[in-house]
Formats: C-alpha cells, sequence, structure tokens
C-alpha cells in the first residue's frame, strides 16, 4: 500500500543526506556564516559534537522577523528562480541545512535581536534577545531523537578529527577569515584571518610544513600552494582541493596532482596540497550531491590540465634536500587529526631554502666515493653527497623519456639473443607498446606462446642485467595505463642501467655522473622519488667547527 510518509519521517530522511554526523552540522553552519559574509567565526564543540556544537560569526544575520522561516525547508536567501541554480556563487543554496539540523537536535539560534529555540522540527520557544552583529547557533544532543543514527558514529577522537578537518579546510581556503575551534573548552586551531595563505597553513599544519609550501603564483583558473618533494604524508588527507572555495571530493583531480608528483615522491607517499579552481560557476555543477562534496564540470579535461601546469610551475621552483643536525632525536612530525605529516630528509630538519634543486651554473667538484655507494663534491654552498644509483637512475630516466619524446631510440644488438619467458599478458602489454618500446632501445620478436626474443637493448643497459630489466618493464606496462604506464617502464629500464650501489667509480666517472646529474631536470630525486643528494652547507661546517667567531 503506498502512503504519504507522516512530516517527521520524512524530514528524518532528508536531513540523514545532509547531516550524517557532528562534523556535517559544523561544515553547513560554517558555510552559512561564510555566505553571510563574515569575517570571525568561532566554533565551539562539547562531547565529540554530540552534547554540543555551537557557531557564531559576525556576518549579515538573519533579520528577526525571518528567524522562524529560516528553519523551514526549503527556505532560502540564495536562489529566487530556475535559472539561478546554472549560476551558483553561494555555498548553501538547498534551504536544507538549518531545517536538517532541527530535525534531529534541540537547536537555539539568535540574531537581529530575537532568540528561537526549534526541537525535533518543532518550534519551542522564540523571545527576544541583545542586538550583535552575525548569527549564533547552539545544536545540542544531536541525534537524541534518533538513537540508530547515534550508533553509526565512530568514536569520540574520530569524530572530533572529522570537526578539525572541515573546520582546517575552510581555514586554508579562506584565509581573510578569522577561525576559532575550541573542542571541550581547549583551543584546537585558530587563524588570525589577515589573508595571508601560509600563514593559515602554519597554523593548521605547522611552521615547518608552511615553510616548506609552493606557491602557485600567476596561474589562471588554479591557486594555492602544493609541497615540494621532500615534505610529504603516507595519506592523501594533506590534499585540499576546491572550486570556488568550496571544499569538493573528485578522483580525477586528486590523479591530476599526484601525476605532478611521478618521480618526486616515493611510492606510498603523498604531497600537501591546497587548491581552490577558480571557475565560473556555470561550467560548474555543484548539485550532485545532497551534502555537495561532489561536482561536475562542462570541460573537466581543461581543468584538469589547468590544475597539473598551475602545479607543475610551482614545483619548478623546488629546492635539494639540506642537512642540519636535528635540535631533537628522529624525523620532524606535524600532525594534523592522526595521520603524519613528514618531512623526511634522513633523520634531518630542513633549513630555509635558498636556491632550487635544478642544474646549477656551477658543476659539482668530484672528491671521491664513500661507504658503498655515495660520490662525495665540493659545490658553491657546501659539501654534497650523493647516492650514485639514483643519481645515475635520474641521468638515464630522463634521456629515456627524451627518446621517447623525439622518437629516436638508441639501442645496442645482441650477439646472440636472449629468450625471456614471461606472461601472456606481458607480452600483450608488449605488443601494445612496440613502438614506444623501440623508441626505448629495446627490440624483440615474438618467441611462441609465453616467451620473447630480445634482439637489442638500450646502449646503457648491460646485457647481463637484459632479462630482469625486461620483465620489470614488461610488469610496468600490463600494470599501468596510458602516458604513465610508458614511464614507468622507462623508470624500470633506467634502474636497471644504472650503476649499482656499491659500483666503484673512477675520477672520470665521478666527474661524468656528476656533470650529467647538474644538467639534469628534476635532478632532487630519482624516477621513483629517493633523494639523489644532500647538501651539507659550508655555514653548517662553520658552525660545528667553531669557526664562526
Amino acid at each position: 500500500m503506498i502512503q504519504l510518509l507522516s512530516p517527521e519521517v520524512a524530514d528524518a530522511i532528508a536531513a540523514g543526506e545532509v547531516i550524517e554526523r557532528p562534523a556535517s552540522v559544523v561544515k553547513e553552519l560554517v558555510e552559512n556564516a561564510l555566505d553571510a559574509g563574515a569575517r570571525r567565526i568561532s566554533i565551539d564543540v562539547r562531547g565529540a559534537g554530540k552534547t554540543s556544537i555551537r557557531v557564531s560569526d559576525d556576518g549579515a544575520g538573519i533579520p528577526a522577523e525571518e528567524l522562524v522561516l529560516a528553519f523551514v525547508r526549503h527556505t532560502t536567501s540564495k536562489l529566487t528562480k530556475l535559472a539561478d541554480l546554472a549560476v551558483i556563487e553561494s555555498f548553501g543554496f538547498r534551504g536544507e541545512a538549518l531545517a536538517s539540523i532541527a530535525a534531529v537536535a534541540d537547536v537555539e539560534c539568535a540574531s537581529g535581536g530575537a532568540t528561537l529555540r526549534v526541537r525535533a522540527a518543532e518550534v519551542a520557544e522564540q523571545g527576544s534577545g541583545p542586538l550583535l552583529p552575525g548569527v549564533v547557533i547552539e545544536v545540542r544532543d544531536l541525534f537524541a531523537n534518533v538513537p540508530a543514527r547515534l550508533k553509526f558514529l565512530k568514536s569520540d577522537a574520530t569524530e572530533v578529527a572529522a570537526i578539525k578537518d572541515v573546520v582546517s579546510a575552510f581555514a586554508v581556503l579562506h584565509p581573510h577569515v578569522r577561525f576559532h575551534l575550541t573542542i571541550d573548552s581547549r583551543a584546537a586551531l585558530s587563524t588570525n584571518g589577515d589573508g595571508d595563505q601560509r600563514r593559515a597553513i602554519a597554523a593548521v599544519y605547522g611552521a615547518p610544513v608552511a615553510a616548506e609550501m609552493l606557491e602557485m603564483i600567476g596561474m589562471p583558473l588554479v591557486k594555492g600552494m602544493v609541497s615540494q618533494p621532500r615534505l610529504s604524508r603516507g595519506s592523501r588527507d594533506g590534499m585540499m582541493l576546491a572550486v570556488n572555495g568550496r571544499p569538493i571530493s573528485a578522483r580525477s583531480l586528486v590523479y591530476a596532482l599526484e601525476e605532478c608528483y611521478q618521480g618526486r615522491l616515493e611510492r606510498g607517499r603523498h604531497p600537501i596540497a591546497v587548491i581552490d579552481i577558480g571557475i565560473d560557476p556555470e561550467l560548474v555543477d555543484v548539485n550532485v550531491h545532497p551534502a555537495k562534496k561532489e561536482v561536475r564540470f562542462r570541460d573537466e579535461g581543461a581543468v584538469f590540465a589547468a590544475l597539473q601546469r598551475a602545479v607543475r610551475a610551482a614545483l619548478d621552483g623546488s629546492d635539494p634536500f639540506r642537512y642540519r643536525p636535528p635540535e631533537t632525536s628522529g624525523k620532524v612530525v606535524t600532525t594534523l587529526s592522526a595521520s603524519p605529516l613528514t618531512l623526511h630528509d634522513a633523520s634531518t630538519v630542513l633549513a630555509t631554502p635558498e636556491t632550487n634543486g635544478h642544474g646549477s651554473t656551477t658543476l659539482l667538484r668530484p672528491i671521491g666515493q664513500a661507504g658503498p655507494g655515495y660520490l662525495v663534491a665540493e659545490g658553491p654552498h657546501g659539501l654534497v653527497l650523493v647516492d650514485q644509483h639514483a643519481a645515475h637512475e635520474r641521468v638515464l630516466y630522463n634521456r629515456l623519456l627524451e627518446r621517447l619524446r623525439t622518437g629516436r631510440g638508441a639501442s645496442q644488438p645482441l650477439l646472440i639473443p636472449q629468450a625471456v619467458d614471461v606472461e601472456p599478458a606481458l607480452i600483450a602489454a608488449a605488443a601494445d607498446h612496440r613502438t614506444e618500446l623501440a623508441n626505448l632501445g629495446l627490440e624483440y620478436e615474438e618467441f611462441g606462446p609465453r616467451s620473447l626474443r630480445i634482439t637489442a637493448v638500450p646502449v646503457e643497459l648491460p646485457s647481463g642485467r637484459a632479462t630482469a630489466a625486461i620483465q620489470e618493464t614488461l610488469a610496468a606496462l600490463a600494470d599501468n595505463r596510458g602516458d604513465t604506464a610508458i614511464q614507468k617502464a622507462a623508470a624500470a629500464l633506467a634502474c636497471h642501467s644504472a650503476v649499482k650501489f656499491g659500483d666503484v667509480l673512477d675520477v672520470a666517472e665521478q666527474r661524468r655522473l656528476l656533470s650529467d646529474l647538474e644538467a639534469a631536470e628534476e635532478s632532487i630525486t630519482c624516477p621513483h622519488g629517493r633523494p639523489t643528494r644532500l647538501l651539507v652547507e659550508w655555514q653548517e661546517l662553520t658552525r660545528h667547527f667553531k669557526r664562526n667567531y
């Protein structure tokens, strides 16, 4: 039997689409404050948001005579006609936030000299109050009237972390707004709202992290900051993407961002990023998801390309790894929520960057070989320790990519072709990329259903390493798609072709490798993201040997 749902059931269902957890309440109320032009937003949370959430702002506020109307579903000041849906310039526009919150909590609101209390979607009290700027909303006993929803909430620590993440995202995306978050009477986050994004990032992630961020300057469409390759974390939680100031989830843009770091970060490491895409509202649909988490672009390819241009331009200013004795043992770790941010520099603290990590006009002078595979060299800024395998790997990788671009491979025919047994999937991958493999210098013939006969290899690849190199190269092609596949294959070939960690190099070989490294692009890391060199600055040696007085 079909029947009309009662208002309280319909309200509870609608509320569930918008208010999933305490962090959802914070998000909706902060968005309302930003839409009202607030420059100061304070959030006070108690009991992980289940006991109370109090948000106050200094925005335009709600007129006293409209206070009751603001809590009625589908009432909004941000839309007047159907055509406005195509040009959304505000954060909230559905008219569901306040009504949804009031349907599952006890809400008290003060604005425009009036106060209102709503409990389970019903007006409980009305009265007058002080005439103050902005709005003060307190949400108490969240989900008390729908206890089943409480069972699905995570631990208090997890819910608090989600609230911090919401406020942190708005704080770094809107540095002109002063945010103050307290959790159970303890300050958890505070920004000064002076418009400086780096200072806002410092308030969220810490000053050491903010110092490592690169600004995207002069780029149309995309603005924000991204981390240098030497700063990363073990999860994607530090990647904040937004459209017109609205935090979003977009797999394609996350992929676009991470692709820019390919070869700059080790596998399993992810960058820190705060990126805001400013786009004509007519070219983006923010009405895809009830909580507005996802958006749809009219031309996603153009946005994808613009983001990558901006990030790559910023990464051109990356700095090399520097050594300075740590003031405390171990790595520097700054935490936001539960996931660590790491300045990973082989148990060192990074000094203030002075020069970028690309080729210098002054070549490194080789001093010798130390340990199992490090070159010691003298440069204009100090002593440089070079990982010979990682450095040679970067040089060869760049050389292989250039051959792919020009279509001119450099191969050496094998006197005796080598047969390699491989899986059918790898044979198919080889067939799909036969031309690119030839440009890399790798030539083969099919030799039965599960075997290839290698007839030529890149000139840099020792013939004794050919079998392992071919198998890993074809595996990279089979496991990846698009341009990434051939780049991974080139990285595998470069790894097997490079001098090994532990090989003895004469002075001429050392000089040639250092010269090639200095001339190479993106020479800070190898194709797998490991550092190629470490700089010990002259001033650090001077300080250590007490020559500074």
